[in-house]
């Protein structure tokens, strides 16, 4: 079997860190860099090489990796005084794993072209941790064919579903709209575990319940247990889902189009990381329903059983 190839990876958190504990496991030979010290010693005792910036993980790595949390994370990793683009040169490869905006991808491959003649990947993921460290991961990549076709191999090793979307950015836009859907779920879970509870029945049977019907499906069955059992222990950040819902809000603006249901998760996320809430899961939304905090707006005050 042929060798794997080599890695850089910068930010090494709760996704990154699961990846790069795979890619090790798998024989990929991993340069890493995390700006938070702890992170960065659970990636060495993973087995990965602990660098000290981004431009050391890219030097002498086929393809470098990015998991970062905003696009002002990325552009520094990027773009700063340590960052890649000091130290990249072609044939190598930036993959960002990161949610970002879509003109945010497209502007960072622009710039980074120009500076440094390499390419860009937008390949956004779904599945959280868990699934970064089975290797089942949903992927959605922008980006030209040549550039995909190189990384399908990598791809295959981290990932259960691939899907190259179209041109740089366009992964980025398709896990925006996923985003809508998770991000609207997660309420509605809450709200229908606070709401069985509220009724008198056992709020964890639900899933038994809908399993086979239109109600079924993964997050029901992953996310809603969680959410019954308080289990609030972060595997997506509720500030992390905040800033896609923010996304989502703004890819609607200028398309144009009206989001009702995704405006109305987004307001009960920002009161839930107001409320002190920002570094639990996202699935914490249920502590909104259960401490019965009143909105701002007449809608969201509707959603907690009020008139508006």
């Amino acid at each position: 079997m042929s060798a794997k190839p080599s890695a850089g990876y910068v930010g090494v958190g709760l996704m990154g860190g699961s990846m790069v504990e795979r890619l090790v496991m798998l024989g990929y030979r991993v340069q890493a860099f995390d700006t938070d010290a702890a992170r960065l010693a659970a990636a060495r005792r993973a087995g990965a090489l602990c660098v000290e910036s981004p431009a050391d993980a890219a030097r002498g790595a086929d393809f470098v990796m990015l998991n970062l949390p905003s696009a002002q994370a990325v552009e520094e990793a990027v773009f700063g005084t340590t960052g890649l683009a000091t130290a990249l040169r072609p044939p190598q490869l930036v993959v960002d794993f990161s949610t970002i905006p879509a003109a945010e991808c497209r502007d960072f491959s622009h710039r980074l072209h120009e500076k440094t003649g390499c390419n860009w990947v937008d390949a956004p993921v779904s599945g959280g941790p868990p699934a970064a460290a089975a290797g089942s991961l949903t992927i959605m990549a922008g980006g030209p064919e040549a550039d995909i076709a190189r990384l399908r191999p990598l791809m295959d090793d981290v990932g259960r579903q691939f899907t190259h979307v179209g041109s740089v950015g366009s992964g980025s836009l398709a896990k925006t709209i996923a985003q809508l859907v998770v991000c609207s779920t997660y309420v509605v879970l809450a709200e229908a575990a606070r709401l069985a509870e509220a009724a008198g029945i056992d709020a964890a049977i639900l899933p038994s319940c809908v399993r086979g019907g239109h109600a079924d499906g993964e997050l029901m069955r992953q996310v809603y247990p969680r959410i019954a059992a308080r289990d609030f222990a972060p595997r997506a950040y509720a500030r992390q889902l905040l800033k896609d819902l923010e996304a989502v809000q703004e890819l609607a603006r200028d398309a144009h189009v009206p989001t009702p249901m995704s405006a109305q998760a987004t307001q009960l996320y920002r009161l839930m990381v107001a409320a002190g809430h920002a570094e639990i899961d996202g699935c914490g939304i249920y502590k909104l329903f259960e401490s019965q905090i009143a909105a701002p707006t007449a809608a969201a005050t509707s959603t907690f059983g009020g008139r508006p």
